[in-house]
């Protein structure tokens, strides 16, 4: 029930569906003054939300646990967190990324040079309806392609959130390798809510962000005052994920 209550949410929390629902009642609706006030109010969320210096502001402060791969030691295993696939694109004779795939791609590097030795995928499905689809389980071929060995991979195909990433991937840790050196390796934006969840499971590990959004800050008329396409995406993920927060800290899973 928890499951498909935050996706419910999530449509919820989406920017572009309130300025949508302004707009329409703005169009169709019937008390004059409450028109106005939709169709302003429409226009002040899509200029605030478009807003790229904004936006870089408040990611640069949430962003957690950015850290130069200089500055990483040798680590036993490197736990991936998983979204990073896209399952809609056809044809399916590739694999295909979501926005996310740098959780992955960086994993691969750091296998690469030695910094991990062993990949823990864990992720199954996130969506409602197609539950017999598994993340992890469909990215394994895509990664021996790539040069990683078989006996390097570890997978965890059932969980469908981080909470899930978590409990799953430490009983898999205390069976098999309980004395692993683990690297922690999933988005910026998302770094908070995951260490949360598995330092809650007492999980040992350091914490490496991959595919930072925040960028330097530059007060030049392109950042601060002309719209941005990618700022309504971008706040509607953030949303979500200040959101979970405050519902995994609710129901103490972080």
């Amino acid at each position: 029930m928890f499951f498909v209550l935050s996706k419910v949410l999530y449509f919820l929390i989406v920017p572009l569906n309130w300025i949508v629902g302004l707009l329409l009642y703005a169009v169709f609706g019937k008390n004059q003054k409450w028109k106005k006030r939709c169709r302003n109010l429409a226009v002040g969320l899509l200029i605030f939300f478009s807003n790229h210096f904004i936006f870089n502001l408040v990611i640069k402060a949430w962003e957690s646990d950015v850290i130069p791969v200089s500055q990483l030691e040798t680590y036993d295993i490197g736990i991936v967190l998983g979204g990073y696939s896209n399952f809609e694109i056809y044809p399916r004779d590739r694999y295909n990324f979501s926005k996310r795939a740098n959780r992955l791609t960086q994993a691969v590097e750091l296998y690469k040079k030695g910094i991990i030795k062993k990949m823990l995928l864990t992720g199954g499905s996130g969506s409602i309806l197609l539950d017999e689809r598994s993340e992890a389980a469909e990215v394994e071929s895509y990664l021996r392609s790539m040069g990683i060995k078989q006996e390097d991979i570890i997978l965890e195909p059932d969980s469908r959130n981080t909470h899930e990433n978590a409990v799953f991937t430490k009983a898999i840790l205390d069976q098999s390798y309980p004395d692993a050196k683990c690297l922690l390796i999933t988005s910026g934006f998302h770094m908070r809510r995951s260490k949360g969840c598995f330092k809650k499971e007492a999980v040992a590990f350091t914490a490496f962000s991959t595919d930072v959004i925040a960028e330097r800050i530059r007060v030049t008329p392109n950042s601060i005052f002309f719209p941005n396409h990618d700022g309504l995406w971008r706040w509607e993920m953030l949303l979500k994920e200040w959101v979970g927060y405050i519902v995994y800290w609710l129901r103490g899973y972080i």
